[in-house]
């Protein structure tokens, strides 16, 4: 039986993060530790507990910074798409564009996502994890493959984050990347090693030979539903960085391979995936998610602000540009997913008590892959084929049907916001295309989170944004 269906979709595997961590919860940025901290690596001997190590990077995936849903509600905040309806700091500062140094979703979004990327790189790219995974070159092909999609995750979330996106004009640029850290911190001289930030060119490159080594080692067996990397998530996560790296031929390339697979399908039931965790419902269009078992293990908790079932309003909502974008009369989303409670509009799109992560879904997969021809002079007719999927479960019927590439390509990036909706893609969305957001250039520094404190404590020279 898969390892991880023994843990019921990666349980919270506190004894995972003690292996390495035993002073405190919050570690922060991974080069500064307290005086007290111990990095105790004669707890980790054998394979076994590399995989232990390996289920406990999984699980900080579905930390709040990295893909647990504060900080994809943080990106649509920025956008246009999201309203935050609390006074708190960070959410003030998200919704004014004056994000600093301290801002605490920045903050986690940096530090959990370099702590889930360290615990890989203790994994596989550690010299104890090598030379315990010399003695099983299976494991050893496997636990480097599985470390290397989690990796990329982690990179292309932070280059996204705080990186200037990527164009002709911005991906050279010195040190407007992420640092690179490949290696895992094991003991103290390790853990105050100064890594400055990369291009952004050279954080997607990375990120790329991460997936391309992904796709030939990872396991045939891996399955969506056990929550380890399969490679179908590598392969469609690559056509995703392909697409934001303008490279759309690889785009198409990667999003047909998995869609030619036969695997995957758009559920008629438009909440599915959705509710696969809490209400058990069969869905065919998730091809790679963290997975819930219980509340205590929600993988998308931090996007429950959106809730409307809960015992108060939520204090998170979508913006008034959002909802004037559907088509209220005949859009099967709008009337799905979007309630007016007291002249307000909400989202019903995660009133659960606990949900997977969903890293991509098939529907996005399909937006991507449509554009992608669009753009690439690829088949128009299997562009259109895969834009009117969408389009008919929405509308119940085809509304494009031109082939015409400028028209087709506006048609398609207007059913890609509608369609993945406040899962935190817009913010990125806009800076891909050039557009403003709210006011501000796709490229102003002013719509990146700012590289945290904790970063700059041990990292005095980083470059800033």
């Amino acid at each position: 039986m898969n390892k991880i269906m023994k843990v019921k979709y990666i349980a919270v595997i506190l004894l995972s993060t003690q292996l390495v961590y035993t002073a405190c919860d919050d570690m922060g940025f991974l080069q500064i530790k307290p005086d007290s901290l111990e990095l105790t690596d004669d707890r980790i001997k054998t394979v076994d507990d590399l995989e232990n190590l390996l289920l406990g990077a999984y699980n900080g995936i579905r930390s709040s910074g990295f893909w647990g849903g504060r900080t994809l509600r943080g990106f649509d905040v920025i956008a246009d798409d999201g309203v935050a309806d609390v006074a708190t700091f960070e959410w003030v500062q998200m919704s004014a564009h004056t994000m600093n140094l301290v801002n605490a979703v920045g903050r986690d979004t940096w530090t959990a996502t370099y702590n889930a990327i360290n615990m890989a790189n203790q994994v596989a790219f550690s010299d104890l994890g090598e030379s315990i995974l010399a003695s099983d070159p299976q494991k050893e092909a496997q636990f480097k493959a599985e470390a290397s999609f989690i990796r990329a995750l982690g990179y292309f979330h932070l280059v996204r984050a705080f990186g200037l996106p990527y164009a002709e004009e911005t991906k050279d640029i010195a040190e407007m990347g992420v640092p690179l850290r490949l290696r895992g911190v094991m003991d103290r001289a390790t853990a105050f090693e100064v890594v400055q930030r990369s291009t952004v060119s050279e954080v997607y490159s990375q990120i790329i030979s991460d997936l391309e080594y992904a796709i030939e080692n990872l396991p045939g067996e891996n399955k969506v539903e056990s929550g380890r990397a399969t490679v179908d998530g590598a392969k469609a996560l690559l056509a995703k960085v392909y697409f934001y790296k303008h490279d759309f031929g690889n785009a198409a390339k990667y999003a047909e391979q998995v869609i030619n697979t036969q695997k995957y399908d758009l559920d008629e039931d438009l909440t599915a995936k959705f509710g696969r965790a809490e209400k058990k419902t069969v869905t065919q269009e998730i091809v790679a998610m963290i997975p819930s078992a219980s509340l205590i293990e929600d993988s998308w908790g931090g996007l429950r602000d959106y809730r409307t079932n809960g015992l108060a309003l939520p204090t998170s909502r979508p913006s008034n540009e959002l909802i004037a974008a559907y088509d209220q009369q005949n859009d099967n989303r709008f009337k799905t997913f979007f309630k007016n409670i007291d002249g307000s509009w909400y989202t019903l799109k995660f009133d659960y008590e606990y949900m997977d992560g969903i890293i991509i879904g098939y529907n996005e997969l399909l937006l991507l892959y449509a554009e992608s021809l669009a753009k690439s002079n690829g088949n128009m007719n299997q562009a259109l084929n895969a834009l009117q999927k969408i389009e008919k479960r929405a509308y119940g019927k085809a509304n494009t049907t031109t082939t015409d590439r400028a028209s087709f390509i506006k048609a398609v990036q207007k059913e890609r916001r509608l369609e993945i909706a406040l899962q935190g893609e817009r913010l990125f969305e806009l800076k891909r295309i050039k557009q403003s957001v709210r006011g501000e250039a796709w490229d102003s520094h002013k719509v990146m989170f700012q590289i945290p404190d904790v970063e700059q404590n041990g990292n005095p020279d980083v470059n800033m944004n």
